[in-house]
């Protein structure tokens, strides 16, 4: 009961509650992906110009009034990672596999028959899986100097001691689930660091803010083994509207409707303390699952003019609203025993991000009935993905202060062609994303190919993607932040089948 009082009158100096969410959970969801039908996958994603494809309808919507006649499409997907990791100059690799639905779409066109210029309208609902985040990651070495305690320091340093001791009559559970409610994510990892031996208040009385290391008292080097697991998908409901004009000119407009369902678990273990410490091994895991919903809205053109098309199209900021439930738990094995703080309380941050919106061109040319080439280039500004901090909250702040620093405006360039000889089909692409960060290399590339068949009121369509995706992330955000370079060696199969209705 002592505890309960003397932070009820804590609380009244502390009005600011610090959350977790950062950088890299924002780029999570901005990222673009190459995803899509087996064709749009087979030409490297470049059919912004040309359209009549459903994955063309998540890029540019007048791809919607290019169709000829209604359809249905539907793609699977397999995607095989292996993901290489250097941490402190240590390289380790892991693999992993998935299957899914990749894409769902039907087409409705209307033929106007009655002249005038409108000569076609078009109604399409397209689902498409916009992010795939079924991967693992390893990355282990010896780090000379950080460790676990400077992590808990960073938050222990500068919050008081009588918020983070325990009382009697009060479980650990209990402290843990009030320090998130009324002090936030910062005194809760305070909170774990003490509780769990790591780090010590330099003096034993309520008003201290000042801590040391208990783990690595002489600050010796130190072997981390992170662990990575990550699963979950984004998605996007597209319904789209578009008219073909005269013989000429498309236009379309999408509404979509965008989810997500993420999780990740990450377990660092830190070991070899040296002979100064009482520490053997010490183990922190945390369990992030995010669900969240978002609205944007698409506007498109293509204008054909002889055998060459054009195509225009923009793509507003998707705003979302997530939900993140986070459980932690920390064990410390030292010489006389293993300490084990597991609270089993669920943490939840609600909040709201704006990603970046995109700037679409394309241009190709159609051989007639023999083949085509494509281009398309697309441009996003990511300094302007934003966290929303309408409550004032300062970990939102300074996080959308380190985006302006950190990201910038980049490209990607699509290319493709395709060559038909009869009923079959050989295509081509390849795409490069520029690096999205001022101070990481951190883009990706890909080549694509692949086959399709002219059934007659049928299309079967396979496409193969092989590419690397290059992306860097801290361990945390916080104390030990040192940086994991990931590089992804990915291959995708992709098969569609198109029925005509």
């Amino acid at each position: 009961m002592k505890k309960y009082v003397y932070h009820v009158l804590l609380t009244c100096s502390c009005t600011i509650i610090i959350s977790a969410q950062s950088m890299q959970d924002a780029l999570r969801y901005a990222r673009p992906e190459l995803t899509g039908t087996a064709r749009y996958i087979s030409i490297g994603g470049a059919f912004n110009a040309l359209g009549g494809d459903f994955s063309s309808i998540s890029d540019n919507p007048a791809a919607g009034g290019v169709f000829v006649n209604s359809e249905l499409n539907v793609t699977l997907n397999t995607n095989n990672n292996l993901i290489k990791s250097n941490y402190l100059e240590k390289e380790n690799k892991i693999s992993s596999e998935n299957s899914n639905i990749n894409q769902f779409g039907v087409v409705l066109v209307l033929k106007n028959t009655n002249g005038g210029n409108l000569s076609k309208l078009s109604f399409a609902y397209n689902y498409q899986r916009t992010h795939n985040y079924q991967n693992k990651s390893r990355a282990s070495g010896v780090n000379k100097n950080k460790g676990l305690d400077d992590y808990f320091l960073a938050f222990a340093n500068g919050i008081q001691y009588g918020k983070i001791k325990t009382y009697d009559n009060e479980t650990l559970s209990e402290s843990y689930e009030f320090l998130g409610n009324n002090f936030g994510f910062a005194t809760q990892q305070a909170f774990l660091g003490y509780q769990s031996y790591i780090i010590n208040p330099f003096d034993d009385v309520d008003l201290n803010n000042i801590y040391s290391s208990n783990s690595n008292p002489q600050n010796q080097a130190v072997d981390h083994d992170f662990f990575i697991s990550n699963s979950g998908k984004n998605g996007k409901h597209s319904f789209n509207i578009s008219g073909q004009f005269i013989d000429n000119l498309y236009l379309g407009i999408n509404l979509n409707s965008h989810y997500s369902e993420f999780r990740r678990i990450d377990r660092l273990t830190e070991f070899n303390y040296g002979s100064g410490s009482d520490f053997i091994t010490t183990i922190f895991e945390n369990d992030l699952n995010t669900v969240g919903s978002g609205f944007s809205f698409q506007l498109g053109s293509i204008y054909k003019f002889n055998n060459l098309r054009i195509g225009f199209s923009y793509q507003s900021p998707v705003w979302y609203n997530f939900t993140d439930e986070l459980v932690q738990y920390i064990e410390t094995s030292k010489k006389d025993g293993i300490d084990v703080v597991d609270p089993r309380i669920i943490n939840i941050y609600e909040y709201s991000l704006k990603t970046p919106s995109i700037f679409s061109f394309g241009l190709a040319k159609v051989f007639g009935s023999k083949g085509l080439i494509s281009l398309q280039y697309d441009l996003t500004d990511f300094s302007n993905l934003k966290f929303n901090v309408a409550d004032g909250d300062i970990n939102f702040i300074n996080q959308n202060k380190k985006i302006e620093r950190s990201l910038k405006s980049a490209g990607i360039l699509k290319l493709g062609g395709e060559y038909r000889i009869s009923r079959l089909s050989f295509r081509g692409g390849y795409y490069h994303q520029q690096s999205i960060n001022n101070i990481i290399n951190d883009n990706s590339y890909g080549y694509s190919f692949g086959l399709g068949y002219d059934l007659g009121s049928s299309l079967l369509n396979i496409g193969i993607l092989n590419q690397n995706i290059k992306k860097s992330e801290t361990i945390y955000q916080e104390g030990l932040t040192d940086i994991i370079y990931l590089r992804n060696k990915q291959e995708q199969f992709f098969i569609s089948l198109a029925v005509k209705l």
